[in-house]
């Protein structure tokens, strides 16, 4: 089967949910450097996070006080330290999950899961034999995928390790459509569930960069009945630039839980240690937004007046979604979406 191409979507619905990056920078960025300060005190990483190959000692670039270190086996790019169990318990667990699902929460569930999560069903769908679909959704946070799944009229369940997210994601399902589809699992237990899940289809939605130990992820899904894997990763891309030479602009690809990312060649080793085939990829970033929102944050810091702005948006700003096609097309964006199967 020969392999599909989807490239970009429309960036204006981000602008209105990420509005608090160019609003609340500098609170953003004074998490994130607090994320990384308790990130530089874990052990150093000596192996690759994905092919588990030794790395190099040098480091091959600094960001935000993160020394960052390309895989010589695989081109992955692993943070310089472990994201231990210490970490994170710290970053999804703590406070029974609120200091997480704080970033993630949106007012309007239902429309978040139309404009977001419903391209993602809709890309699935386009793209796997659509008889008897059975999916488990792996983290599923709040359940907004498991959601447009069901209302689609798709057998769907969702599983994650922070309950409260799961308690308001099936608080929300249950007022929409009277059903509560998603399981917290204590991690102990949340590898054996996709073992022993009977769908065939399992995803995993921006999680598997946020595993402490994706090899168990990896055997899992090997050793799961599914056929298809539906995953999305953040990427090596353009926005690692500018988060390199912008130290006072918070960094959206690589802090927090992206304490590592993928590269073309570390998916493709990834795909072989799981025996899966790519059937389908989406590439889209918003590389494009995060060149404006640098920008734009050096013209205000340098005074400059509304009306510099408005030009900057007008010649920059309303033409964004072109700029980040060219980043999609030319394999740089910061997101991959894939659809695979076991060979």
């Amino acid at each position: 089967m020969r392999l599909k191409y989807k490239f970009s979507k429309p960036l204006n619905f981000l602008f209105k949910i990420k509005k608090n990056f160019f609003n609340k920078n500098d609170e953003w960025l004074k998490e994130s450097l607090r994320h990384n300060h308790f990130y530089s005190q874990q052990k150093k990483r000596v192996n690759c996070k994905i092919c588990n190959t030794k790395l190099p000692k040098t480091i091959d670039f600094k960001s935000h006080n993160i020394g960052y270190i390309f895989c010589n086996l695989c081109s992955h790019l692993n943070g310089e330290f472990e994201d231990t169990k210490k970490f994170v318990k710290k970053l999804y667990m703590s406070d029974g999950g609120k200091n997480y699902y704080k970033n993630y929460i949106d007012k309007d569930f239902n429309k978040r899961t139309m404009q977001i999560y419903m391209p993602k069903l809709d890309f699935l769908m386009n793209n796997v034999p659509k008889n008897k679909l059975k999916i488990l959704d792996v983290g599923c946070g709040m359940g907004y995928f498991v959601y447009a799944s069901l209302i689609r009229n798709i057998e769907a369940k969702g599983i994650d390790i922070n309950k409260m997210m799961v308690d308001l994601g099936n608080n929300q399902i249950k007022h929409l459509i009277n059903k509560t589809p998603l399981k917290f699992n204590e991690n102990e237990f949340f590898y054996q569930s996709i073992t022993e899940s009977s769908a065939n289809i399992i995803s995993a939605i921006g999680v598997i960069e946020h595993l402490r130990q994706p090899h168990r992820f990896f055997k899992a899904f090997k050793n799961s009945k599914a056929q298809y894997l539906y995953y999305s990763i953040p990427m090596f891309s353009f926005s690692v630039m500018l988060e390199n030479i912008s130290k006072n602009v918070f960094p959206r690809q690589l802090s927090g839980g992206h304490t590592h990312l993928f590269t073309e060649q570390s998916i493709k080793k990834m795909n072989v240690i799981m025996g899966i085939k790519p059937v389908a990829t989406w590439r889209f970033g918003v590389d494009a937004m995060d060149l404006y929102r640098h920008i734009l944050f050096y013209l205000k810091k340098n005074n400059g007046s509304q009306k510099l702005i408005d030009y900057f948006y007008l010649y920059l700003g309303k033409n964004l979604d072109e700029i980040q096609s060219v980043f999609d097309k030319n394999h740089f964006c910061s997101e991959i979406h894939c659809i695979a199967s076991k060979t």
